[in-house]
């Protein structure tokens, strides 16, 4: 989903970074999360599915980004 947005909708690559260290840091919670928040863990998806939609549709809207 993040290393395709450059593609289908036409990020820059310094947002496309960002993303992907927002996809790492999130891994790496739930990497150490694993066996202490296992519900916390299920939620980690839907924050970054999120994070993504929202910086998206905001770069597309106030940013000018199009394919």
């Amino acid at each position: 989903m993040i290393g395709a947005s450059t593609v289908a909708v036409g990020i820059p690559w310094w947002a496309l970074a960002v993303l992907g260290a927002v996809w790492l840091a999130a891994l790496g919670l739930a990497i150490a999360w694993f066996t202490r928040r296992p519900r916390a863990v299920v939620v980690l998806p839907v924050v970054v599915a999120v994070v993504w939609f929202l910086s998206v549709v905001g770069g597309a809207r106030y940013l000018g980004w199009a394919p």
